[in-house]
């Protein structure tokens, strides 16, 4: 249920309101005990006092501490029309 949160998190956030294409990408893979996962999603530009961070990320990020300490690499980048989600966890 971990990735769950980063799928809702990319259909939540794609822009609504314009006439771009918008899109969301995901990839997942399994090799030598390693999960490897990313998606990314367009998003609409936002004025930076409108930028706001749920607790969605934090709580997700919480849980690979509690659940994998040591053996997990996210990193997460929010560009102003682009947001994307690496995760690498080492299951064994």
């Amino acid at each position: 249920l971990l990735l769950a949160s980063f799928v809702e998190n990319a259909f939540k956030h794609i822009s609504h309101h314009n006439d771009k294409t918008n899109f969301v990408k995901m990839d997942m893979q399994y090799e030598n005990n390693k999960l490897i996962f990313s998606i990314e999603n367009s998003k609409e530009k936002q004025p930076s006092h409108e930028r706001q961070g749920g607790i969605g990320l934090s709580n997700v990020r919480r849980r690979l501490e509690l659940l994998y300490p040591g053996k997990h690499d996210l990193v997460i980048s929010n560009r102003d029309d682009l947001f994307t989600v690496h995760l690498n966890i080492q299951l064994s």
